[in-house]
């Protein structure tokens, strides 16, 4: 119980740094206002015009800072001085959805989309009202008597004086005097209970609620999820600058941004006291369509929210709450301070209003008992006993072992994960240590704060968003370089830029926690002594290239020998070499000697790559000629072989028939001798008694001669 309200001290505590100063300078410009303009010039314009008289109402009542609970008398008033129903109704909506400290607050806890559109919504919804209030709401109701319940507030804003006396020399004091007069005290009275409420609700909503459940069932930007939010704001009374915080707050939690500007805009417009006087004043007609149109115009605007982040792809998680990055965070811290100051005065001097009361009296009337000053205190006093009591009552996470000790003397060194129970401080106390965890050091450069190890409260926008682990392929974007530590010294003497990060687990929690005051430090210390070692024995070109692999194995060996040695309780998991590079100042003449290395590689490679080609073609062609050669060889032999193979037929062939061998040889012979001559072989004498020979020119030729 007690961590549970430290984690919601500490998110309220950052509601209160960021929004301080925003939420102070919109009191005081809310003051300026108040102050300086007259009041009878708004009951003026309001009174003439279906259409001009909801315009005035809507612009006059957009930057005033009133609750829905304050503005009922004085929007009443301006009705009994004649204003039509559709200005007091827009009145009524456009003054506690858009004020001058809410608008402040919604910059200083949201981003400058939802500032700007928060205001033109609520203001467009206040002239949709009024105009189909003055066209359709003919209902005749009394407007004679202004609510109990609001008297006060009325009163203190109709006491509101411009000073337009004559100049008096301290009229600049009287004006500045009563600028802080209406804002601290007057206005900040008025609001105080409900923003403290709202700062409180947003805190437990940011501890208790878990962004799984808004994820899986609230995410989506549809119509349920935005009535949802409608019906929500209707029983839940809060004013503009209450429900701010409370919206961002669901928003980080996985909320959409429209279904948050509805909550926002019907919240501080639809609260049950403002419904039950409107009815009785105005009529069932002009609180009908009170309602719808803040419904409508809500959803409408809701839907064109969503639309807008999803057009510009802008994501609300990560520019919520990014003003405060503007201001030193001294000046937040102060106007922090200040702020409560203010708050606690105020809670303290002005009385309960009249909701908590009513509250406060159904409880009475359910239980039977009364809730007093003397109880109220009694109560308190038993609360603070059950809770010191109750801080001796812990959880172990799995993952942890808890070390228990009474008066600094250690009585158990290993809790496991369950629910244990020991004796209220200053007697007995516990520490919770974390073994599963792996812890990663980063040498060389730092990248955005890691969250610590078991369940994290809720982190306000701009003060803790968790941040992605610096690894290989994000270290570029994320790096911060840590000159002293990166540049280390190869065994060729040679400057290196190395950043890399050790990780570690913690296995002996007593040693760890006891023996150990930083064991980062040491791990670090250890971790860079013995990387320095490793490189002083290699040359740089195996650490930029091939020994990587090899460096981080010997460094991890190394570092666990001496963390063994020092007994601190750790172990080693690994060393991850993200980046090695030659020193900025050196970086491109490193570049252009790898670059010349390279151009030589190529060269050579291309050099080689035609030697071979070179020597390739000669073999091949040594090879062609070889070969031409063994073919010629066995050519002329073939050749040799079937010339004599056919001389021998040739002689057979004569021995056989001499005559006819001799006279086919000459016919041959003729033939070869000559191929292109006509030739007439006639046989001889003896062969034929009588021959003629008829000489026909050939087919086709010329005639013989």
């Amino acid at each position: 119980m007690t961590e549970f309200l430290l984690q919601v001290a500490v998110e309220a505590w950052s509601i209160l740094r960021e929004a301080s100063l925003f939420l102070l300078l919109g009191f005081t410009i809310a003051g300026v206002l108040a102050v300086l303009v007259p009041p009878r010039l708004f009951a003026r314009l309001l009174g003439r015009g279906k259409i001009r008289s909801v315009l005035w109402a809507s612009a006059v009542g957009a930057p005033i800072p009133l609750c829905s609970c304050g503005v009922l008398p004085t929007a009443l008033g301006l009705a009994r001085q004649g204003a039509t129903k559709g200005a007091t109704v827009s009145f009524l909506i456009s003054t506690p959805e858009t004020g001058i400290d809410s608008i402040a607050l919604t910059y200083a806890l949201m981003d400058p989309i939802i500032t700007v559109f928060r205001p033109i919504a609520g203001v467009l919804t206040a002239v949709v009202a009024g105009i189909v209030t003055n066209v359709w709401g003919t209902g005749s109701a009394s407007t004679a008597t202004a609510p109990s319940s609001g008297s006060a507030a009325g009163t203190e804003v109709s006491e509101v004086q411009p000073l337009h006396a004559a100049p008096a020399p301290n009229d600049r004091l009287r004006r500045f005097r009563r600028i802080f007069v209406y804002a601290f005290r007057e206005l900040l009275g008025e609001t105080a209970h409900w923003l403290a409420l709202g700062i409180a609700l947003s805190a437990l909503v940011a501890v208790l609620l878990p962004a799984s459940l808004i994820e899986r069932y609230l995410s989506s930007n549809d119509l349920a999820t935005m009535l949802l939010m409608f019906a929500l704001g209707i029983p839940i009374y809060t004013c503009a600058s209450a429900s701010t915080p409370l919206a961002a707050a669901l928003v980080l939690k996985g909320i959409s941004p429209g279904a948050a500007l509805v909550f926002l805009l019907s919240g501080p417009a639809t609260n049950l006291g403002a419904l039950v006087v409107l009815l009785k004043v105005m009529g069932r007609r002009v609180m009908a369509i009170y309602l719808s149109i803040i419904l409508v115009m809500s959803v409408l605007a809701g839907y064109a929210l969503d639309w807008i982040y999803h057009r510009w792809h802008v994501n609300p998680a990560a520019t919520f709450g990014k003003a405060i990055e503007f201001v030193p965070d001294s000046v937040n811290v102060a106007a922090a301070l200040v702020m409560i100051g203010l708050l606690a005065w105020s809670v303290w001097r002005v009385p309960l209003p009249d909701e908590w009361i009513r509250v406060r009296d159904w409880l009475t009337a359910v239980t039977g008992v009364r809730l007093t000053a003397a109880r109220g205190r009694a109560l308190v006093g038993g609360a603070v006993v059950v809770l010191y009591l109750g801080s001796g009552l812990f959880t172990v996470h799995p993952g942890e072992v808890a070390i228990r000790t009474r008066f600094g003397r250690i009585v158990d060194s290993h809790l496991g994960a369950g629910l244990h129970a020991r004796l209220p401080w200053p007697i007995e106390d516990h520490v919770l240590v974390g073994t599963d965890h792996i812890r990663r050091i980063e040498v060389g450069f730092r990248s955005p704060a890691q969250p610590a190890p078991g369940p994290q409260p809720q982190a306000w926008a701009g003060t803790g968003f968790a941040a992605r682990t610096a690894r290989a392929d994000l270290f570029w974007f994320q790096k911060a370089k840590v000159a002293d530590e990166s540049f280390l010294l190869t065994g060729d003497e040679n400057l290196i830029d190395v950043a890399f990060t050790a990780e570690y687990q913690v296995k002996d929690a007593v040693a760890f926690h006891y023996d150990v005051a930083d064991a980062d430090t040491v791990v670090r210390s250890v971790t860079m002594a013995a990387l320095r070692a490793v490189l002083a024995t290699m040359t740089v070109d195996a650490v930029y290239t091939t020994k990587r692999d090899e460096v981080e194995q010997r460094v991890v060996r190394d570092v666990q020998q001496l963390l063994d040695a020092y007994a601190i309780g750790v172990r080693m998991v690994g060393v991850n070499l993200l980046s090695v590079h030659a020193p900025e100042e050196v970086h491109a003449a490193f570049r252009d000697v790898a670059s010349a290395q390279e151009d030589k590689v190529l060269i050579v490679n291309r050099a080689i790559t035609f030697a071979q080609e070179s020597v390739n073609l000669a073999e091949g062609d040594a090879v062609a000629m070889i070969e031409s050669a063994r073919a010629f060889k066995d050519e002329r032999i073939l050749q040799a072989q079937g010339d004599a193979l056919a001389f021998t037929l040739r002689e057979n062939e004569y021995r056989r028939a001499p005559g006819l061998t001799r006279f086919r040889l000459h016919l041959e012979a003729l033939e070869e001798v000559l191929p292109a001559a006509e030739k007439i072989v006639r046989p001889g004498r003896a062969d034929v008694k009588d021959f003629d020979l008829w000489l026909l020119p050939p087919p086709g030729g010329k005639k013989a001669q």
